[in-house]
């Protein structure tokens, strides 16, 4: 019986702590839109030189985090200078959720990634816009 009720007074600690961290989450991120009032991905797409950064790929980062952090902010203004850990991004979400969907929405492979110059050196949007345009084109089979 003790057994049990220290189980559920674990699960109730736990509960709490990521009830408080969402909640942190969704005030920082309500914060950081506050400001940005009017910005869209226009603004964003300013922020790259578009002869040589692919529009997919910046579309594709653009809505894939607007998604990521719609939990916290709907439609949230992302800029390229963002740090991902000022979006409270978790880098395990940014491996198992945001670079697969980005690689489908842009048409961009993740096979090799370990080769491109910003593996594991992505720290902002911006870098996150240039390591997926360096990545190959997936072709078409």
């Amino acid at each position: 019986m003790s057994t049990i009720l220290v189980a559920a007074g674990l699960v109730t600690v736990a509960f709490i702590f990521g009830f408080g961290a969402m909640r942190k989450r969704r005030l920082h991120i309500a914060a950081l839109a506050k400001g940005r009032e009017g910005d869209s991905i226009c603004q964003f797409a300013r922020s790259f030189d578009t002869r040589n950064v692919d529009t997919w790929v910046i579309r594709a980062v653009y809505e894939v985090l607007q998604q990521e952090l719609n939990d916290a902010t709907p439609a949230f203004p992302v800029k390229a200078t963002d740090l991902l850990a000022g979006l409270l991004i978790d880098p395990d979400d940014l491996d198992m959720a945001v670079a697969p969907e980005v690689s489908r929405r842009s048409g961009r492979s993740l096979e090799n990634s370990d080769v491109n110059p910003l593996y594991g050196k992505v720290l902002s949007v911006a870098d996150l816009v240039m390591f997926f345009n360096s990545q190959p084109k997936i072709r078409a089979s």
